[in-house]
């Protein structure tokens, strides 16, 4: 017995010990608690067979029916209580779209659903495995060779140089002491138990002593690093590296990096590559059936010299971009589009496609690349480039009409998308759009313009799965930017528009402005992981590439393209704070302060005479009982003293001007989700405060300032002194609006709406999260 219980712990340790090298293939830590648990129960359900007599083949069954159970619950949609034909075909779903990812995705990668379904379905197996032919067989070499599979796979993921020991050490170490336990003769095979597990303790000197030498000596050799004589790891063949699942790690970095420094004299975007396939999953180079993609060589340049345009433009301006990497690994190089020339002392290590318009590091020999796509951009790198940028008028794009045949390689999908091509089209339609360029923009406005119903949130799951860009565009409508470039790009090609998904970065924040005088003639901008981004392309044949932007991001990052101005170069930031800087100088006339002091009226607006007799009557038709109309009273009395009190807090002269102004922003949306009309989750204060002028609840001019006063708070405008006693009185004439525009019930529950409210949510998200743990 003791001798069983001491295998079974040695097979805990030994798949344990496996499991350290797929910290290479994951880049965080979240895929550890399922495994864990996948292991711990799978071995829980092998001993518990093998201690209440079930043989090999029952012990099978019952582990299968709790692989079964574990993955219903951890990986599936909740559901009836047992699982059916339905839950068995979303688990051959995830475990299909898991193989994809396998294919697709670089590692490290994030720990997709489908990738942690593969991981815990395979380590279920390998430890039931494990222990019947350690425990069961006592066969140790058997025992050890499942294991030894999951332990050697992830070491053969290509990954940048990098200590490999620390993930190989423990199952080495692990494997020696199952070997040792097993080591005599008369426990071999299916031998009796023993009283005692014997390791012997030469045994252990010797195998401790074969570690070190094999960790510490290849080092040491002659040649250790450079290239071997005979190469049998088909390094020359390009990964399967797609640039697009790279912006959601990035995106989601717990802390941010600075990653390049650019000179220029105008913000421009940085594009890694553009994406022309999109395969039902993601948007990649390449054809879709392919998991790596290889130009053609006739599609292939040397960067030693001019670059040929990826495709011709009539209407162009020339742009000029210097860049030094601070801290990026990468394949791809940072360029505007479209390169001509690359400038610096590195640029003989670089490659060029017109398939993708890309610049990549990489040997270029006889027209092919020879061998494979390596990661140079790395920190230091320096290098200038020079790019021509598509200039036409808006004119001149509403008057193309391209050749179907030409345009016909960026209308292609894997399926009809039905649903959201005709989505597209109401959206044409009610913006009244005929030409390709308008109804681009009607697309564009659709996703991020002023009245778009959109999130933009990185708090989500990664864009995978054959219905999640459906269930994105009608159900959710929150993610990040590669959602809506591929939202995007997907209803232009279902609506016969060429399109396609470019991946790069922001321009940055501006750090240095150009000073001639010094000598410094460019602006200096630093980009970080939070700029990564995508974007969409339309071609317009004859005029190049034109870019669009569907991401509604909230910092107002982004260069947002319109009628005016199809290239702009100050951010959607810059043209909110123009453009309220203008209509502030445009406006003579101030609003008027009240002379009575910044407090809300605390009176409730007095009912009219039929209501107050009603109220007043204890048992005639409609009356309520005095004990109600009391505790009415006393519902109004507090409801008054909290909103005289929230005024007052919100009233703070200590403070500068924009910190009164946002402060009076934030009461305003408090009382108005006190009386239950707050602000809906896609809405600006610009937008809220207009949709209750629209319902009559308050006064249209008073509405106009305070989003005047809370823009330029928001958006760095001038304020004086003055602004901030002016916003804490417009919040408080507009709470009082509000409050005199709701039925009188609404007012009394005022002061317990939000705090019900809250503790309600609170309680699902504890129910949730208990779900959750009972899950996984």
């Amino acid at each position: 017995m003791r001798r069983e219980l001491a295998l079974t712990a040695a097979t805990l340790l030994v798949v344990a010990a496996a499991l350290v090298s797929l910290t290479r293939v994951f880049s965080d830590a979240s895929w550890r608690p399922l495994t864990a648990a996948a292991v711990l129960l799978a071995l829980a359900v092998a001993a518990g067979a093998r201690q209440v007599g079930f043989g090999m083949l029952a012990s099978l069954v019952g582990s299968l029916v709790g692989l079964t159970v574990f993955t219903y619950v951890v990986h599936l949609p909740a559901g009836p209580l047992l699982p059916g034909p339905e839950q068995l075909g979303q688990a051959a779903t995830l475990f299909g779209e898991g193989l994809r990812q396998f294919r697709d995705q670089p590692a490290p990668t994030v720990p997709l659903d489908g990738l942690l379904l593969i991981i815990t379905t395979s380590v279920w197996l390998v430890t039931h495995a494990t222990h019947e032919l350690l425990v069961r067989w006592r066969s140790a070499g058997l025992g050890l060779l499942v294991p030894a599979v999951l332990w050697v796979v992830p070491l053969a993921v290509p990954l940048p140089p990098g200590r490999t020991w620390p993930q190989a050490l423990p199952f080495l170490a692990a494997a020696g002491l199952v070997l040792l336990l097993e080591s005599d003769r008369d426990v071999a095979g299916f031998a009796t138990d023993r009283d005692g597990v014997r390791v012997p303790g030469a045994g252990v000197t010797v195998g401790a002593f074969a570690l070190v030498v094999a960790a510490v000596v290849p080092g040491l050799l002659p040649g250790y690093g450079s290239s071997s004589w005979l190469d049998l790891s088909g390094r020359d063949d390009p990964r399967g590296y797609q640039p697009i699942v790279d912006i959601g790690d990035r995106l989601k970095l717990p802390t941010a990096r600075d990653v390049l420094q650019v000179q220029a004299d105008r913000r421009t975007y940085l594009r890694l590559a553009a994406l022309d396939t999109f395969d039902d999953n993601t948007w990649r180079l390449g054809p879709p059936d392919e998991p790596s993609f290889r130009p053609d060589a006739s599609q292939l340049f040397s960067v030693d010299g001019p670059l040929p345009p990826e495709t011709p433009i009539a209407e162009q301006s020339e742009a000029f971009v210097n860049v030094t990497v601070l801290d990026l690994a990468n394949i791809y190089v940072p360029v505007p589009y479209q390169p001509r020339e690359v400038l610096g002392p590195d640029r003989g290590d670089m490659v060029y496609s017109t398939v993708g318009g890309f610049v990549a590091t990489g040997d270029l020999a006889e027209v092919q690349v020879g061998g494979d796509l390596r990661v140079g951009v790395t920190e230091g790198l320096e290098y200038r480039v020079r790019a021509t940028v598509p200039s036409p008028g808006i004119d001149q794009l509403r008057q193309v009409t391209p050749d179907p045949a030409v345009v016909a390689p960026w209308l292609q999908l894997p399926g009809s998308y039905e649903r959201l091509g005709a989505q597209a089209e109401e959206v044409y339609a009610a913006a009244g759009a005929t030409t390709m360029v308008d109804r681009a923009f009607a697309l564009q406005d659709w996703f991020s313009g002023p009245d778009s119903r959109f999130v933009y949130s990185t708090d989500v799951d990664v864009l995978r799965g054959s219905d999640a860009l459906e269930r994105f565009v009608f159900e959710t409508r929150t993610g990040y930017c590669e959602y809506y470039a591929t939202a995007m790009a997907v209803m232009l090609r279902a609506s016969g528009i060429p399109a396609r998904v470019a991946v790069g970065f922001l321009p940055g924040t501006l750090t240095s402005p150009a000073d001639p005088a010094t000598g410094q003639d460019l602006d200096t901008y630093t980009v970080s992981t939070t700029d990564a981004h995508a974007w969409v392309e339309v071609l317009f044949p004859g005029y190049g590439w034109i870019k669009f932007e569907p991401t509604p991001r909230s910092d107002g990052a982004t260069l947002q393209p319109s009628p005016q101005d199809l290239d702009p170069v100050m951010t959607e930031r810059e043209q909110q704070l123009q453009a309220f800087e203008e209509q502030l100088e445009g406006r003579e006339e101030d609003v008027p302060v009240p002379d009575t002091p910044t407090t809300a009226p605390t009176d409730a607006p007095v009912p009219d005479a039929a209501t107050d007799q009603d109220a007043g009557t204890g048992a005639g038709e409609g009356g309520l009982p005095w004990g109600v109309v009391a505790v009415l009273l006393l519902a109004g009395a507090v409801t008054a003293v909290i909103a005289a009190g929230r005024v007052r807090r919100s009233s703070r002269p200590d403070l500068d001007a924009p910190s009164r102004i946002l402060a009076a922003q934030r009461y305003l949306h408090a009382s108005a989700r006190s009386y239950g009309v707050g602000r809906r989750p896609s809405e600006t204060t610009a937008e809220v405060l207009a949709r209750w002028v629209d319902e009559g609840r308050i006064d249209d001019e008073r509405a106009g300032r305070f989003t005047l006063l809370v823009q330029a708070a928001a958006f760095g405008g001038e304020l004086d002194e003055e602004s901030g006693g002016e916003a804490e009185a417009l919040a408080a004439q507009l709470a009082a609006g509000l409050r005199a525009s709701v039925e009188r019930r609404d007012r009394i529950l005022a002061p317990v709406r939000v705090p019900v409210a809250s503790a309600a949510s609170t309680g699902r998200g504890l129910l949730e999260r208990v779900r959750d743990e009972l899950r996984g």
